[in-house]
């Protein structure tokens, strides 16, 4: 148990002991004193007083002072309606200090989900196509779940789901025979020229009508695996998978299964005659559709009306799939908020089928440039690469002015840490439902509320330990300075906060605490010089409050999916 929950619960004890049994006390009437000043719990006399016919404010008073106090609790006060909780500074500060420095990497991990599997389908970008920002923040929101649900103790597994067949496919290829078969392509650009491909031939058939029948011809027969044209998705297939492999491995993304659109594609067509015997699909004018009028989602289009597959026929049963392979109690579709009304008509459908895990959509919104919305198809995308390559050279540029006597090696190390934060904190930094605006600039920054700024404030702690001359000590009635309680606090949240995204999935909670708790230490490494304290007790225990806080925020960082630097 933490220091807070051992707070919250010696403060329950308290007020059960005194209330006995004439009123049922739950820990969520316990909530965070509005103002420090006031306390650091409080609890609310309202449905108390209303049991008994009296004035809340004479309750809460008579309560307080009938209240008894504890290890963590040192005073309790009454303020209007509300009973006070005030801790103990010190035994709170020694017990913060004692669960970080003993736990170290493990500090903020619970139990909520033990003996409870989850499946995460994320990582779901196109083959044939070029890797984006959009498809960063799916990848990286995904695996931030994934890394909150395992620290809650959930067995979590990460699926990627790979679309790489389709009518992008077939145009793609076509494109590659039309204009490219002859040219010698560099392993190195093979996924790049594909993306300029796809992007070159959606172009042309805007303005030559015959290109679209050829197309569809080229489709037709992949799906009846002819060759060459089998042969040609096969190998081109695997330049985009390969580019896939290398950009998940440099953001930190570690998909567990891989699942691809053609593997589910027969399967999904065999389900749907299935669903036609069975009366959960019928046709209507040629098409097979689930009639969801009854839910308000009206027609579930699982099968095109040429017999051809649509996301549909797939995703139904590729959840099946999933459910066969690993029997998760739950599956959680990380998916753009503009598919909302999609999943919402796929669950009911595979509730009709019989489907019992758990399902959970979390919707993340558009990725835009500065200049405006994306597009693969007009060629109007912030490519993951392109985007890489820009930071990573700014980023080594200003790394050799500040250090030219460090190494290449170390120089490029530390500028890919730096890129690889700044485009993660950046993408999770925000609501998921709330539309991202990537600004590169401002991702790079080592000021503000920036991933480059929570790595320097981990840099600069580690600077302070490296020139210290005597090792941290866990006196916690050492530390009275303001702003060490507030650190303090801030430390000691940081389990519930994971805790709470366990269950939300909101990951922007953690980057929210993870930037306070870098900006009070910003404040704090200005106002108090600890290696120069004189008091080698407060010395000690000072470089014990700076090794907490840079654990914390290094575990926040393993949370976020970021990588860390011990200089900058």
């Amino acid at each position: 148990m933490y220091t807070l929950d051992k707070a919250r619960k010696e403060a329950l004890v308290s007020l059960k002991k005194t209330l006995g049994k004439k009123f049922l006390v739950t820990p969520d009437m316990l909530t965070a004193a509005p103002k420090p000043e006031l306390g650091d719990l409080s609890f609310g006399c309202f449905a108390l007083a209303k049991g008994q016919g009296r004035n809340p404010v004479e309750v809460a008073t008579e309560l307080a002072a009938h209240l008894g106090l504890s290890t963590l609790i040192s005073k309790i006060s009454s303020a209007g309606p509300y009973v006070n909780f005030h801790f103990n500074e010190a035994n709170f500060a020694s017990l913060v200090l004692h669960d970080v420095l003993k736990m170290k990497k493990r500090y903020g991990q619970g139990t909520a989900g033990k003996g409870k599997k989850v499946l995460v389908d994320f990582a779901q970008p196109n083959t044939h196509k070029e890797f984006h920002v959009g498809h960063i923040r799916n990848a990286l929101l995904g695996q931030s779940i994934i890394n909150v649900l395992r620290a809650s103790g959930y067995e979590t597994i990460g699926a990627a789901y790979i679309g790489d067949i389709g009518a992008h496919v077939a145009k793609a290829l076509w494109g590659y025979e039309k204009w490219y078969k002859d040219i010698k392509i560099e392993k190195s650009e093979r996924a790049k020229v594909l993306g300029e491909i796809y992007t070159k031939a959606t172009q042309y058939v805007a303005d030559h009508e015959e290109a679209k029948l050829e197309i569809a011809e080229v489709q037709r027969k992949l799906e009846a695996e002819e060759e060459p044209w089998l042969g040609l998705w096969k190998e081109t297939r695997e330049w985009s998978l390969a580019s896939f492999r290398e950009i998940f491995g440099e953001l930190g993304v570690k998909p567990d299964e891989w699942y691809f659109e053609s593997q589910v594609e027969k399967p999904g067509k065999e389900l749907v005659k299935k669903m036609l015997v069975e009366g959960i699909a019928k046709k209507s004018e040629g098409a097979t559709i689930v009639d969801l009028e009854d839910e308000k989602l009206g027609a579930f289009l699982v099968l095109k009306t040429d017999g051809s597959s649509l996301y549909a026929t797939k995703d139904l049963a590729l959840a099946f799939k999933k459910d066969e392979d690993y029997h998760a109690d739950r599956q959680i579709f990380v998916i753009d908020v503009r598919q909302s009304l999609y999943m919402k008509q796929l669950f009911v459908t595979l509730r009709r089928l019989g489907f019992t895990p758990d399902l959970v959509h979390i919707g993340y919104e558009l990725v835009n440039l500065p200049e405006g919305t994306m597009s693969s198809r007009t060629g109007n995308v912030a490519k993951y690469e392109d985007l890489r390559d820009a930071m990573r050279a700014k980023l080594t540029e200003e790394t050799v002015s500040r250090h030219a006597d460090w190494r290449a090696k170390k120089v490029k190390l530390n500028a890919e840490a730096l890129t690889q934060a700044g485009i993660a904190f950046t993408m999770l930094r925000q609501d998921p439902g709330k539309i991202i605006t990537f600004d590169m600039a401002e991702a790079m920054s080592v000021d503000g509320f920036t991933g480059p700024y929570i790595l320097y404030t981990i840099a600069r702690i580690y600077s302070l330990e490296a020139k210290a001359d005597m090792p941290p000590i866990m006196l916690g009635e050492q530390l009275t300075h303001p702003l060490e309680a507030q650190l303090l606090r801030l430390v000691a949240e940081f389990p519930s906060v994971v805790g709470k995204v366990a269950a939300s999935y909101q990951v922007s909670m953690i980057a929210q605490k993870t930037y306070d708790l870098a900006k009070v230490f910003a404040e704090y490494y200005h106002q108090v010089r600890v290696l120069d304290d004189v008091n080698h007790d407060r010395k000690g225990a000072r470089l014990a409050l700076l090794a907490v806080v840079r654990q914390t925020l290094i575990n926040s960082c393993d949370l976020l999916g970021m990588q860390t630097v011990k200089e900058m």
